[in-house]
């Protein structure tokens, strides 16, 4: 990760956590599926508030049209949240990327990698000696210095359980809780990753 972005990230953690590495995050793959990882628009926590960088106006505006000349709404999907067991086998027998409701762990994890903001947003997670912590950083262009920043949800490394590679071909990997719960993102620097968490299971190996 860049020194700056590092620096952002560790920035918005208290101080006394200090921080020991980051990877950031992003909105899986959708076949729209009742087992898709997407997101209810009310789930969606709002971050940065109030901050406009350049280009903002016309990032929102290329969206408005790619959205309305596919004629597809990127969220949400037919996503079925659900603890029931029965769902839970059928949904590791089938590599589900969601499997929990949306008050489980899972569903408060995904719910914090999928933010909404009026700018743009890189999503990251911070990794403390107890914490997992969502951060917010304002993407704006190389040559911009200030980024607004945000912390975000907080999660205890001990209700992570597993990690695991979802496929070969994607950058996804699902995030396994104590609960039973997990949860699909992309993540797009995965040497990162997994250098943080060098016992994630591969996409040969089954969902605990």
């Amino acid at each position: 990760m860049q020194s700056d972005l590092m620096a952002c990230v560790a920035s918005a953690l208290p101080m006394d956590e200090p921080l020991l590495g980051a990877f950031e995050v992003g909105r899986a793959m959708s076949d729209r599926r009742e087992d898709d990882a997407d997101v209810p628009p009310d789930r969606q926590p709002k971050v940065l508030v109030g901050q406009r960088g350049p280009g903002d106006r016309r990032r929102g505006f290329l969206s408005f049209l790619f959205e309305t000349a596919t004629l597809t709404d990127p969220k949400p999907g037919p996503v079925r949240a659900t603890d029931d067991p029965a769902a839970r086998m059928k949904r590791q027998r089938k590599n589900g990327r969601f499997f929990g409701t949306w008050d489980s762990l899972a569903g408060r994890w995904l719910a914090a990698g999928q933010p909404h903001a009026e700018t743009g947003v890189m999503t990251f997670v911070a990794l403390t000696e107890s914490q997992l912590r969502f951060v917010y950083v304002q993407n704006v262009r190389r040559s911009q210095t200030d980024r607004a920043v945000e912390a975000g949800a907080c999660f205890p490394r001990t209700a992570l359980a597993w990690t695991r590679r979802r496929n070969s071909g994607r950058k996804e990997f699902q995030f396994g809780f104590t609960d039973g719960s997990w949860g699909t993102l992309l993540v797009p620097q995965e040497q990162e990753f997994l250098t943080m968490f060098p016992g994630t299971l591969t996409h040969k190996e089954r969902i605990p």
